[in-house]
């Protein structure tokens, strides 16, 4: 009986030490190993090598201090009408929004509550400037507008941003990209350094001119402090959903187009903007073919898949097109406009997957597709030789063909399908307006030849 009351006693030690050990762990007690093992405990050193930015809260985080940045500028530019006609948002808590009504409630007149507006705004600005970046330049409140430029209606796209950790609470991003005015496109490329107090949620911002040699993959040692708030540099931590995040991909794309073409040139994935486009020029040629469905692109739905090079988006627009975003870091991303120039690895893979007659349909569907998007030189090129020969001997015949006997937004319905030996098929093609604009209908029989791997090669009653 001794023995039994012995070992439950034992036991009721053994866990209660156990107990002690569990509550210290989730506590997070640093020194709990340290107790244990009697070795000193040693803090995980600041990672300084200069890194791509993966988490996206963070991107987000510093995209809007850089958005808020150059937005305060603008509003340097506002006038009596602004106010009265667009009262300003709140400076982070700060309510500098005025309009004709509160002018005249508080006796004063629109030029002196512009100026009030104007003033706190510089305040507003000079607050988040880093101090060295401000003595180095000479910079007053006074002279903010002078000193950092002046904007009217500013689009801010950042082409890259990089990061190291200067301490466990200060992070430092370098963020290189341009602010666009959207009435004249004028080009304002920046570098601009942004060091962000994770412990304070503070920031501070040194414009231009950083002397750090900032290259992705290189050691970066960056001295740092703890930022002080200054009432008017606190951020606000957000969490991105995918949803969010593809939304702004093709937001961020939309921008390049409009304002950017070049740089939306340049963000194509290559293999396929080398299957589609023969130079920038050809790419402008379709942008301004297609330029109300790409601006007017709205996020229907998305499907994400990880990679082993890239994280891939494929997302689905408002009018049925698919866009694919390939990204390797945050924003950073190679885009493929449709999915019919080049066979991405799911196509295949869904192509090798189904039989003859769905092959068949996805074959047809790349022909819409292409002549939904005016790409006549995709459409010509999947047209049989003999055929061509026959009956569209130029691209430009095909073309003009093509304008006057397929409707602007092409839709189909598969009828009656038919086979001619093991290699050429027969599909009747009813295709109608997608837009319900013209009730009018046109049937087709198209005659598909498969060849090896996803060729084919197609004709049609002309």
């Amino acid at each position: 009986m001794k023995f039994l009351k012995y070992i439950i006693l034992v036991v009721l030690l053994i866990i209660i030490t156990l107990i002690i050990l569990l509550l210290n762990v989730l506590k997070g007690d640093p020194h709990l190993y340290q107790s244990e093992l009697n070795e000193p405990y040693v803090e995980i050193e600041p990672n300084k090598i200069v890194s791509d930015v993966s988490i996206k809260d963070n991107y987000y985080d510093v995209k809007d201090i850089i958005e808020k940045y150059y937005s305060y500028l603008t509003d340097l530019n506002k006038t009596e009408e602004d106010i009265v006609t667009y009262p300003s948002d709140d400076v982070d808590g700060e309510n500098i929004a005025n309009n004709g009504e509160q002018a005249e409630g508080n006796n004063m007149s629109l030029s002196e509550m512009l100026q009030e507006e104007k003033t706190i705004t510089k305040n507003a600005i000079y607050s988040r400037l880093n101090q060295e970046f401000i003595e180095k330049n000479g910079i007053t409140v006074d002279n903010i507008q002078e000193k950092l430029g002046n904007y009217k209606n500013i689009v801010v796209i950042i082409d890259n941003m990089y990061y190291v950790e200067a301490s466990e609470a200060v992070k430092v991003y370098f963020a290189y990209g341009k602010a666009i005015e959207t009435e004249t496109k004028q080009k304002n490329e920046f570098g601009m350094m942004i060091s962000v107090d994770s412990a304070n949620m503070t920031y501070e911002i040194y414009p231009s001119g950083y002397e750090y040699d900032v290259e992705k993959g290189k050691e970066l040692i960056i001295s740092s402090s703890e930022i002080e708030n200054r009432k008017y540099n606190k951020y606000k931590y957000q969490a991105i959903s995918n949803e969010t995040y593809c939304k702004d991909l093709m937001e961020d794309y939309k921008n390049r187009l409009m304002y950017d073409i070049e740089g939306a040139y340049n963000s194509l994935d290559q293999e396929y903007k080398k299957a589609k486009f023969e130079n920038l020029e050809a790419f402008e040629n379709y942008v301004k073919n297609n330029y109300n469905k790409l601006i007017t692109a709205n996020v229907k739905s998305y499907n994400k898949d990880i990679l082993d090079n890239y994280v891939q988006y494929v997302v689905e627009d408002n009018q049925g097109q698919e866009y694919i975003f390939r990204e390797t870091a945050t924003m950073k991303y190679s885009v493929l406009l449709d999915t019919y120039t080049i066979d991405i690895p799911e196509f295949i893979s869904k192509y090798e997957a189904v039989n003859t007659k769905e092959k068949i349909v996805l074959n047809l569907n790349k022909f819409m597709m292409s002549i939904n998007d005016k790409d006549y030189k995709y459409a010509y090129s999947i047209l049989a030789d003999s055929f061509k020969k026959t009956n569209f001997p130029t691209l430009e015949s095909f073309e003009t063909y093509a304008k006057q006997n397929f409707f602007d937004k092409n839709e189909f319905e598969y009828g009656k399908y038919g086979s001619e030996g093991d290699t050429y098929y027969t599909y009747v093609v009813t295709i109608s307006d997608a837009t319900k604009q013209d009730q009018n209908t046109k049937s087709k029989t198209f005659i598909i030849q498969l060849n090896q791997g996803t060729d084919f090669v197609l004709s049609f009653n002309v």
